[in-house]
């Protein structure tokens, strides 16, 4: 069976900069852009995919922002030193020739969960590892696809099939959203049912399945928790409108142009020299047996950068 990788560009990128101590090249802040591709050498290495893509975030609101003006309002703006790196992604992307994708009104998860779902339709053999940090991604799960997820760092990772969303949410990959509309979403501000927190929503998904049934057997709910129901039914049901990810963008794309082989990271060889990213040189030339045929640019850097190379 093949298998497509699919990285949540910007995610991986901000727990790189969290993770990675402080480097620059030619005074230019590059730990983020170093993590993210010290992460996709480790997950080919893990994962061997036969096509990769990567799929970003794009400026400005969303359609969620749209539906509901406090989408994510209450989240700290990022530190400067991450948002100067975002815009070298799809740069370096494209100087490498790894399939990347963004559309602006969309998140990169709808992009991820569009690509996945039609990417399934094109080849009935195929399986697909979606790399993020994002649970909410945790809804696309299922018999062809699970999450890569970093857990501490980058060098800690963990597999997530159905199983293991249900172990650590409560709830099957098919219930991910009806979740969230019942207890709401602190990180992404989702309102959700006032005075309902996971407890008690695993429980109602636990018996009625959904969340329409839910509100169809109201007589059957104990009163203190229909009264709760029956205030914010609106608000649910926003919830549940802004955690579904959008699965029918009219992307175009191939399998075949993000194809993906061992010959496919003497592309990367010249943007690591670019930044002067010595070990990953070194990482892919080890273990792809690669060979460099320039060597790599005499550029300036700091005292932190050099314990990593």
């Amino acid at each position: 069976m093949s298998h497509l990788v699919i990285i949540d560009g910007h995610a991986i990128a901000h727990r790189a900069y969290h993770s990675i101590p402080p480097l620059t090249t030619n005074g230019q802040p590059v730990n983020a852009i170093y993590g993210f591709y010290s992460m996709i050498l480790s997950s080919v290495e893990n994962l061997k995919p036969n096509y990769l893509m990567v799929c970003l975030d794009s400026p400005g609101p969303n359609f969620r922002n749209q539906e509901f003006i406090g989408y994510r309002a209450k989240r700290k703006p990022a530190d400067r030193e991450l948002v100067s790196q975002l815009p070298q992604l799809p740069v370096t992307l494209e100087k490498a020739g790894i399939s990347h994708y963004a559309m602006g009104g969309f998140e990169a998860d709808d992009l991820i969960a569009t690509l996945a779902i039609k990417s399934l339709k094109k080849k009935s053999k195929l399986k697909i590892t979606i790399i993020t940090g994002d649970k909410d991604l945790m809804q696309l799960v299922g018999p062809r696809i699970s999450l890569f997820v970093p857990v501490r760092g980058l060098s800690e990772t963990k597999i997530y099939h159905a199983e293991d969303v249900k172990e650590k949410l409560g709830v099957n990959p098919n219930q991910v959203v009806d979740l969230k509309a019942l207890m709401g979403d602190m990180s992404d501000n989702y309102p959700g049912v006032e005075g309902i927190g996971p407890v008690v929503a695993i429980k109602l998904l636990e018996k009625y399945q959904t969340l329409d049934n839910i509100y169809s057997h109201l007589d059957e709910i104990k009163p203190a928790i229909k009264e709760k129901l029956e205030k914010s039914k609106e608000s649910a049901y926003l919830s549940q409108k802004l955690a579904t990810l959008v699965t029918n963008i009219p992307l175009k794309f191939t399998l075949k142009s993000a194809k993906w082989t061992e010959k496919s990271f003497a592309t990367l060889i010249p943007l690591f020299q670019e930044y002067n990213f010595r070990s990953l040189i070194s990482r892919a030339n080890k273990k792809f047996s690669l060979k460099s045929s320039k060597p790599p640019k005499k550029i300036l850097v700091n005292s932190n950068q050099t314990s990593l190379f």
